[in-house]
């Protein structure tokens, strides 16, 4: 003991208080109560089911189309002229005939009364020519009894020279005058003959004038640019005092009553489509333009595809006209598909990633893989997911969307104390 003392009188004083601090905190902690434990908590996640019931549902595809006019005019000039009048602004609705711009016609008119002078003298000629030929024909009468006459007459003379009591001079001239007679009754033959050559000809420079004079009228009319339809005027590049050229466009303008929607249609439903227009059935669709809802009927499917496109364009047409409508405007497409049979509807929270759905056995998450189908609007106004799968009635599809969920997982059913399963609207009937 005495050397123990010694050698702790040895130690130095800041070592000794180290050490005794040090044993003093191991005692303490030694010392301490155990904490109670906790109980474990119940890991095992939550979840609501939908009893699932397959049947005949109408898939809704969601597309994206915007309004277009297969009939969509540009109005251009067909002359050299300067704008005179602006009857219309674009926006504005015309009606079939109505003038929308007014182009100077000086030039024009002054050619349009030349062509009809030029017409008016053909028409001349060729009554001249019907007169000329009705003397003709009088004349050659006259001509042939003279032609008689003189022949008479040179075959007296003839005979007076061979019974020796007429000069051969007198013979010659009356010889001389038949000749002449008969060339003159041949000239005259010849014009009657050739009458109907000459008015045929006349005929034809007619009918090259009037045209020419009719291609005037038409340059003189359309001096008028006049809506050809009833419609919409969407573009004016004119305004009084612009010289225009043929050819120039100078308003555009659609057709109100021929106006569609185009959308394009994803290739996994293209097959569906394509074999209800074969089979002639109406598939129906409604257009949302912000909060307005318009009908509309597929009517035709584009005949080509676009470079990149991943689908085929389809045209719907409107059930009526509205003329609130503008060209360009874009809005979702609700296309009601053909019925299919076995088909379910769950929330969006059930599918997970793009073709699994859980169904829920003995607490346990058994995969199923699906094929999506479209949507379905529920009574509430949601949007269902349309799905086809290894589904038999009364399966319990999860419709909780857990982000550790996958098959095999445990979980528990969170039925309310009533132990009434949770209440879903049904889908509209389309």
């Amino acid at each position: 003991m005495n050397t123990l003392l010694a050698y702790l009188k040895k130690v130095p004083l800041p070592l000794i208080i180290f050490g005794a601090t040090a044993l003093l905190i191991v005692a303490f902690w030694l010392m301490q109560p155990n904490p109670a434990k906790k109980p474990e908590a119940d890991l095992v996640p939550l979840v609501n089911t939908l009893s699932a019931q397959p049947g005949s549902h109408r898939p809704m595809v969601t597309l994206y189309g915007r309004l277009e006019s297969p009939r969509e005019s540009n109005l251009s000039s067909t002359i050299n002229a300067y704008v005179a009048k602006v009857l219309v602004e674009e926006g504005h609705w015309v009606k079939a005939g109505d003038i929308l711009v007014e182009l100077e016609d000086s030039d024009v008119r002054l050619a349009y009364e030349q062509r009809q002078a030029e017409l008016e003298d053909m028409e001349a000629q060729a009554a001249s020519e019907q007169a000329r030929y009705n003397n003709d024909v009088k004349s050659l009468e006259v001509e042939k009894e003279l032609a008689a006459l003189s022949q008479r007459s040179a075959q007296r003379y003839e005979k007076l020279v061979e019974r020796n009591v007429g000069s051969d001079l007198n013979r010659d001239e009356a010889l001389q005058q038949a000749r002449v007679q008969t060339l003159s009754l041949y000239n005259r033959e010849y014009a009657v003959n050739d009458h109907p050559n000459r008015l045929k000809r006349l005929q034809a420079q007619l009918k090259k004038a009037r045209a020419i004079r009719d291609q005037a009228a038409l340059d003189l009319a359309r001096s008028r640019i006049v809506a050809p339809f009833a419609g919409r005027v969407t573009a004016l590049n004119a305004s009084p005092g612009n010289r225009v050229r043929p050819g120039d466009v100078i308003a555009t303008l659609f057709d109100a009553d021929h106006v569609e929607v185009r959308a394009q249609i994803p290739s996994r439903y293209l097959n569906q489509v394509e074999k209800a227009l074969a089979d002639d059935l109406v598939l129906d669709a409604t257009f949302a333009l912000n909060e307005d809802r318009v009908a509309l009927n597929l009517a035709r499917l584009a005949g080509a595809i676009s470079t990149g496109q991943g689908g085929v364009d389809a045209l719907f047409a409107l059930e009526q006209s509205n003329r609130s409508f503008t060209l360009g405007r874009a809005g979702e497409v609700y296309l009601h598909m053909p019925p299919l049979d076995n088909a379910l509807a769950v929330p969006p929270t059930a599918i997970y990633g793009q073709q699994r759905i859980y169904r829920v056995v003995d607490g346990t998450l058994h995969t199923i893989m699906i094929q999506r189908l479209g949507e379905v609007m529920m009574d509430n106004g949601e949007r269902w997911q349309l799905v086809q799968g290894d589904i038999k009635a009364g399966d319990e599809i999860l419709i909780t969307q857990l982000s550790s969920a996958v098959g095999g997982l445990r979980v528990k059913l969170d039925k309310p104390e009533s132990d009434s399963e949770p209440t879903t609207s049904g889908p509209t009937t389309e």
